[in-house]
């Protein structure tokens, strides 16, 4: 079975972004998924440190994942520090070559940034795959509350859409992962 790893990139209690990351486990993952709060996930920054028993755990879920879904807040038209964070502690035994659908939060009007910050960088020594389809959720306070039911039911197709699609990438991808993974030991890092 395809286990899924949704981060929640925000480190603020209570926020938006883990909410939708809870209603995307629940509505199209069947609850399944795992779910990397960056807020409760007790990450020290990384400075080259040995891993402590918070961060192991994480490396773990993103090892055990199969793909992932990113839930990224845009805050001053950027990725929060925690998700860099993230990418910092886990390395390609936990990331490489596993699909990832980018998901663009924002208060407002935008969300655009983070994805193009995500697909710029956040890729080249962790070895992600960022799938060619991505959701940008806007006025994200108001999503999926019942307040605007014609924008709500939209965005959950899409969202459907966009997570179908992960799991196909997962799937089609799964055979040759190994293969893919086999010369880090000569080529750890992705070229500058």
């Amino acid at each position: 079975m395809t286990q899924i790893a949704i981060v929640s990139a925000s480190h603020r209690a209570d926020a938006q972004s883990l909410r939708i990351a809870q209603h995307l486990n629940a509505n199209h993952l069947n609850g399944e998924a795992s779910i990397v709060d960056l807020n409760t996930a007790d990450l020290p920054l990384w400075d080259g440190s040995p891993a402590t028993k918070s961060v192991e755990a994480v490396q773990q879920t993103m090892a055990q994942a199969d793909g992932f879904i990113f839930v990224i807040p845009e805050w001053h038209g950027m990725v929060p520090a925690g998700l860099k964070n993230l990418l910092l502690w886990c390395n390609v035994t936990h990331l490489a070559h596993k699909p990832t659908l980018l998901v663009g939060v924002s208060a407002s009007t935008g969300g655009a940034f983070v994805i193009a910050e995500m697909r710029g960088s956040g890729y080249k020594n962790s070895r992600l795959l960022y799938t060619p389809e991505h959701l940008l959720l806007r006025n994200v306070g108001s999503l999926w509350t019942g307040e605007n039911s014609e924008s709500d039911a939209y965005l959950e197709k899409r969202s459907a859409f966009a997570i179908e699609q992960l799991q196909t990438y997962i799937a089609a991808l799964a055979p040759v992962r190994e293969q893919l993974c086999s010369r880090f030991k000569d080529f750890g890092n992705g070229m500058s």
